[in-house]
């Protein structure tokens, strides 16, 4: 079994209801989880889910608008000179920082309303699984994580549910005595190159392995996976692979499969991971080169530019200001040419037009060592480790302090 192939895009990061394409080649059978409800409860729960995810897709982006306007008054409250503590300016600034909790509250409920993410072992995750959707199995299950595995960066409880549901579609396919059941759980870490798996940027990852000496997956069933509802068990309800790979894809990893009947299944899962995207939100460039002191903003707003230049200046920076990805390329371009490229390029994620990550990729390809700090007002806990694994220096979350933009900007400069 050597062809591995990732789940189905088009699947979104928490959508249960839409795929219909399944990874190739091989399949398992979908998670037994006991006796199968009625028609009319899993069309109800699925329309529950489904609105669900739509309320939770609005709080999200009514969050990042949120955090836009955040942004505004508190560039705005740090350009004013002569503040005072206790004044009406720091206040409002006060006041703001708060506003910013409550939005991530909002992005917390986008997510479906789960539990901050952390830092997980890798271990741990399968020791888990092991421990609770293997407790009433009598095949074999091995653990094997590799030294020097990274952590994960994730809501534990979700992704522990991911890996029982994948265990126990594991356990569900293993044949009786006197064949010998065996499951081996393994971790390690891995470097992906660009377009190595579909839907997951080059940058550091955790592979997980969930391997069975089970019956394989026929043909005909391969396509059918992912699909919610989808079992071949008289007492199956089809859920658990959907709900795995939703689940992974939220956390900013995919899920591949290989199947041969006869043989068995393995079920590989791509994780970021922690090393670049813990509750660090930047990180020192590898070349520190001539420090110039000027910074180049790249933002569609212009209040947010404009007051982003007057922070700067406070922090005694010199800098440019671009309000889109052409001539931001054009300013870092000239600078270059002269050989002193710009210190830092804050660039903002979501520009109508070319977007921040396709300006990213091409500031790169002009300057592969270019040090580009990523703005946001969308949620931080999903957003930091897709941008460190694109290889941005950081995550600056909008709204930001004076202080925060300083300290960010010291850490990447060095």
């Amino acid at each position: 079994m050597n062809n591995l192939d990732p789940a189905p895009e088009g699947l979104p990061p928490s959508d249960l209801g839409t795929a219909s394409r399944a990874a190739e080649p091989g399949s398992i059978q979908p998670t037994d989880t006991g006796p199968a409800p009625s028609d009319e409860a899993l069309y109800s729960a699925l329309m529950k889910a489904d609105r669900s995810e739509s309320f939770g897709h609005l709080a999200g982006r009514l969050a990042e608008e949120l955090n836009e306007l955040l942004t505004r008054i508190l560039a705005s409250v740090a350009s004013f000179p002569g503040r005072a503590d206790g004044d009406a300016l720091s206040q409002a600034e006060a006041a703001c920082v708060e506003a910013r909790e409550v939005t991530r509250r909002l992005q917390e409920l986008a997510r479906g309303g789960d539990g901050a993410r952390t830092q997980v072992a890798a271990r741990g995750l399968l020791e888990e699984a092991s421990k609770t959707a293997g407790a009433a199995s009598t095949a074999e299950i091995e653990i094997e994580v590799a030294e020097g595995t990274d952590a994960v960066w994730v809501d534990s409880t979700q992704m522990a549910q991911a890996f029982r549901n994948l265990l126990s579609n594991s356990l569900e396919a293993l044949s009786p005595a006197p064949h010998r059941p065996r499951v081996q759980l393994r971790a390690s870490n891995t470097t992906l190159a660009e377009g190595r798996v579909s839907g997951l940027p080059a940058g550091d990852y955790v592979e997980f392995e969930v391997r069975d000496n089970g019956c394989g997956i026929p043909a005909e069933n391969i396509e059918r996976i992912w699909e919610p509802f989808f079992t071949t068990r008289k007492h199956g309800a089809g859920l658990g692979l959907p709900a795995a790979l939703a689940t992974v894809r939220r956390h900013g990893g995919q899920i591949g499969v290989d199947s041969e009947v006869g043989v068995g299944t393995v079920f590989t899962v791509f994780l970021p991971s922690a090393r670049s995207t813990g509750m660090v939100r930047a990180q020192s460039a590898p070349s520190v080169r001539f420090r110039t002191g000027r910074i180049l903003v790249v933002d569609d707003d212009s209040q947010i530019r404009t007051h982003t230049g007057a922070m700067l200046e406070k922090l005694e920076y010199k800098f440019d200001l671009a309000p889109d990805g052409a001539e931001a390329l054009a300013s870092y371009r000239r600078y270059l040419d002269i050989g002193r490229p710009y210190d830092v390029v804050l660039l903002d994620l979501t520009m109508p037009g070319q977007a921040g990550e396709d300006t990213f990729r091409q500031l790169r390809a002009l300057d592969p060592d270019a040090r580009v700090l990523a703005m946001s007002g969308g949620s931080a806990e999903e957003l930091a480790p897709r941008c460190m694994a694109l290889g941005f220096c950081g995550l600056l979350p909008k709204p930001y302090r004076i202080s925060e933009l300083g300290q960010a900007l010291q850490t990447v400069i060095g």
